[in-house]
């Protein structure tokens, strides 16, 4: 049956091949007729009867056309073709309807110009070929059926019917293409459909499917066979994976990718930057990513990209930190809390290595050495010796004198009372305690706190860290991109700690100014000789014998007679000022967030005396006699801070104390006088903060006379006493910080 539908369509397509080419000879002879009207030469029998034994088609024609006075001209591609007839008793319009149709010739008439060429089928109209796709919008299926298609016509049918967006570079628009896919869905068909035709497909954020030329085969010359060439689809900006690369030799990109394993990231931009890649194992476990920025160096992407992976929710205790050793050594081991096969990375010269964190190949040791910064954490500088002054102090001493009860007794009592004085004490409720003790800052430690006790817990996690305090330096070893992290941080913070050099100018001021007048006589118990100074203060007493003297010694005036031998006479008129300035001008140096202290002063011992009594039946007493310290000092303490901004913070606590020279009892403690101030203040770099004023004013105004005649102006000096009395004191404290680093 299917050779019958065979055989009738190919004697239907030559029937109709025939019909076209007698229409077309007809309308020759046709036009050749109408011309033989006004041209005689057509219908002319030949004159010779011409036997044509390989002569070319073109002469020929052209040597009729002489014969016969013709205008005919003959295209070149005729002198091809040998003719070998003998064409008797023929005209010449039928001689060239018989060549047009033997030699598929055809003649363009202009005017009695005949051309003659070979004749060209007119091309064919293809019948248009309606593309066959089927979609079903709520299941989201397509079927296709291209066989040599457009790829353009294909692409504008599927969009047509499906309403997705499609695109494709220009170089395959022209591309035919071939694909059957029976009700699958839409990505999938389009996955299918680039791989079918050697295309790359790619959907970008904006829900376009993009297609790409994709790999070309090329023959290896070293084995003879072909392979694939892979060529990377070039990556828009509106696609889900697009990168740029901005510096080859730096190796800087532009990056914009979404929900694209970092697998595919790692390939591709490998191999635009040339890079030597080590994979330990095959990366299709990796994760995806979402990436965003105008400029990333591609060690700072794969940074990124691996820490995402990695889980750095970790709590105290997934981190065992262990303290200082007897080595000097500190050393951090983490709990197995971090999952095993994160994969990393890390880099060795030019080759970068990838793989999971627990795969040698992906681990470091390294040491990591502080350039500015100690491994330990410096605490405040302790007070050396024995000295742990505190103005004021009243604390027990080891200083005992044994005496009473005997020989036998004193040393007994002596040595118990030894042991007794040490361990109890003396403190007294009544005296003054300021409590200035260095020791006694809770921020101050006698052993420094490890640096890496600092670091967040995460910073440490997967690494095993010991500390070398000898060379200053951590040995780390982990992941190399978990070391690279470490030693990136410590870097931050390794900066120089500014030194503060911290000036301190102490003024103390005592002004004094003291007036004492006026005249005293009266009758003692015995006489008196006259003595005393004159100048440049006066004061001298006057016997009876001198006072008689200068009685005598008036003229003019009635004699009073003579005084007793028991009188005197004394007269005063002193008047002091006094003035002192002391400047004391330390100079402290500390590094910043420690304490700097100073302490100047004196230290005196009063005695305590202990009496106990030993036994029951015959009771002996010994009494122990204790020096106690107590002190008097001027103590400055600073702890500065330094901003970022440069600002200074103080905190800061000054006392001034001295012995007054008075006690309340012979065996009392002696008097102390203290002046002390604490603040916290922020100033500039080299600025001067002005503290203290600590100021004190003593005014005394006493005076006795005879009544009323003491208030006399004039006389009142002559019947009276005075003594005017006034001081001051004043503290001041100027501290100026100068910052260097």
């Amino acid at each position: 049956m299917i050779k019958k539908i065979f055989i009738i369509l190919f004697f239907l397509l030559n029937l109709g091949l025939n019909a076209q080419d007698t229409q077309r000879i007809a309308s020759i002879k046709n036009k050749l007729e109408v011309l033989s009207i006004d041209n005689k030469g057509l219908s002319e029998s030949l004159k010779v009867n011409i036997d044509v034994t390989n002569i070319t088609l073109s002469n020929f024609i052209l040597a009729v056309g002489k014969i016969h006075q013709l205008n005919l001209t003959v295209a070149p591609e005729l002198s091809t073709i040998t003719l070998v007839n003998n064409f008797p008793d023929v005209t010449v319009a039928d001689l060239l309807t018989y060549l047009c149709k033997e030699y598929d010739l055809d003649i363009d008439f202009t005017g009695n110009i005949l051309s003659i060429k070979k004749y060209k089928a007119p091309p064919e109209i293809p019948e248009e070929r309606i593309i066959a796709v089927g979609y079903d919008a709520v299941q989201d299926l397509i079927s296709l059926d291209l066989k040599n298609d457009k790829l353009y016509d294909a692409f504008v049918a599927i969009m047509n019917k499906t309403g997705k967006k499609l695109t494709w570079s220009p170089d395959i628009a022209e591309n035919p293409i071939t694909a059957f896919i029976n009700t699958t869905s839409f990505e999938s068909a389009m996955n299918n459909l680039a791989f079918a035709n050697n295309l790359i497909v790619t959907k970008n954020k904006d829900g376009f499917y993009l297609f790409e030329k994709g790999e070309e085969p090329i023959k290896n010359t070293a084995t003879g066979r072909t392979q694939q060439q892979r060529v990377k689809p070039v990556r828009r900006r509106n696609s889900s994976f697009y990168y740029k690369v901005l510096d080859t030799v730096n190796r800087v990109l532009e990056v914009d990718f979404e929900n694209i394993p970092i697998k595919d990231v790692i390939n591709d931009i490998g191999n635009d930057l040339n890079l030597n890649i080590f994979t330990a194992k095959p990366m299709d476990d990796a994760g995806t990513a979402t990436f965003k920025t105008k400029y990333i160096a591609f060690d700072d992407l794969l940074d990124k990209l691996f820490e995402s992976q990695q889980n750095t929710g970790v709590s105290t205790s997934q981190v065992a930190r262990t303290g200082q050793n007897a080595g000097g050594n500190l050393q951090i081991s983490n709990q197995p809390s971090v999952t095993s096969g994160v994969f990393t990375y890390k880099k060795e010269g030019d080759t970068y290595y990838f793989g999971t964190s627990d795969q040698l190949s992906v681990r470091v040791v390294e040491v990591v050495q502080l350039k500015h910064r100690s491994v330990e954490l410096l605490g405040d500088p302790t007070v050396g010796g024995f000295s742990n002054r505190s103005a004021g102090r009243t604390q027990s001493s080891s200083l005992n004198f044994i005496g009473g009860g005997g020989l036998q007794n004193g040393l007994q009592g002596g040595l118990q009372n030894n042991g007794l004085g040490r361990n109890t004490g003396f403190n007294n409720q009544n005296q003054r305690n300021t409590s200035f003790n260095q020791n006694s800052n809770t921020s101050s430690s006698t052993r420094g706190e490890a640096l890496i006790d600092i670091l967040p817990d995460d910073l440490v996690v997967g690494l095993d860290v010991k500390m070398d305090v000898e060379r200053n330096s951590f040995l780390v070893s982990g992941p190399a991109a978990n070391v690279s992290r470490f030693k990136s941080f410590l870097g931050q913070i390794d900066q120089p700690i500014p030194l503060i050099l911290i000036e301190v100018i102490i003024l103390e001021v005592s002004k004094s100014a003291t007036i004492e007048t006026g005249i005293n006589w009266g009758i003692g118990d015995e006489p008196v000789e006259t003595r005393g100074g004159i100048f440049p203060n006066t004061d001298i007493t006057l016997g009876a014998e001198t006072v008689n003297r200068i009685i005598g010694g008036f003229d003019g005036f009635t004699n009073v007679g003579k005084v007793v031998p028991n009188f005197f006479a004394n007269i005063r008129a002193m008047e002091a000022n006094g003035l002192v300035k002391i400047r004391s001008t330390p100079k402290l140096s500390t590094l910043n967030g420690h304490k700097a202290t100073l302490s100047i002063g004196e230290t005196t011992y009063y005695v305590v005396t202990n009496q106990s009594l030993f036994g029951s039946q015959v009771p002996q007493s010994v009494q122990t006699r204790n020096f106690v310290p107590i002190d008097a000092e001027l103590a400055v303490s600073i702890k500065p801070l330094v901003s970022g901004d440069g600002q200074v913070t103080l905190d800061l606590h000054v006392i001034q104390s001295d012995f007054n020279g008075v006690q309340i009892d012979e065996e009392a403690p002696p008097g102390l006088n203290s002046r002390e101030f604490s603040s916290i203040i922020r100033i500039q770099d080299q600025d001067i903060a002005v503290l203290g004023g600590l100021e004190e004013k003593v005014k005394n105004d006493t005076g006795n006379g005879v009544p009323l005649l003491a208030r006399v102006p004039v006389i009142k000096w002559l019947f009276s006493q005075r003594r005017r009395e006034d001081s001051k004191r004043k503290l001041t404290v100027l501290i100026k910080p100068t910052v260097i680093y």
